[in-house]
């Protein structure tokens, strides 16, 4: 139940999903050299999470978001216009 939007964006996307059990979780973007631009750690976290991420800094093209979480990992492709 991740959502990620605006995608494309000019500078922020906002970050949203529900976590429905208690469980440590890492977010990171990174870049396509394989750079982390951007990490957030949350410590045994349950309920819903919405946070925007300001990319205006970085250079147009393609990032990656990836959540890690107790059970694996997930990705998304995050564009910048």
């Amino acid at each position: 139940n991740l959502d990620i939007y605006p995608n494309p964006s000019r500078d922020i996307f906002n970050v949203s999903f529900t976590s429905e059990e208690v469980q440590n979780l890492e977010i990171r973007v990174i870049n396509v050299a394989g750079e982390e631009i951007y990490t957030e750690d949350l410590e045994q976290f349950v309920g819903e999470y919405t946070k925007a991420v300001s990319l205006e800094e970085y250079t147009k093209g393609i990032y990656f978001l990836e959540i890690t979480t107790n059970t694996g990992v997930v990705h998304k492709k995050l564009i910048i216009q």
